[in-house]
């Protein structure tokens, strides 16, 4: 069995876009646009992270040895 990564993505960046732009306009009608394409990334990483498990940067490793 083959996972279709093409849809999985696709459809964490639908929902994703969906509930940012419904939380960037959580308490005001008219957000800023920087408020609104942070909510969205935001947003489509939390879809994305709760379907993929990623693997810690080679910088970050780094940093958790200090």
């Amino acid at each position: 069995m083959n996972a279709n990564y093409y849809q999985i993505i696709r459809e964490c960046v639908e929902t994703g876009t969906r509930h940012g732009v419904s939380r960037a306009h959580k308490h005001t009608d008219d957000p800023p646009y920087d408020v609104i394409e942070t909510c969205v990334e935001d947003a489509i990483m939390l879809e994305l992270t709760n379907k993929f498990n990623f693997a810690a940067s080679e910088d970050q490793l780094n940093y958790q040895k200090l």
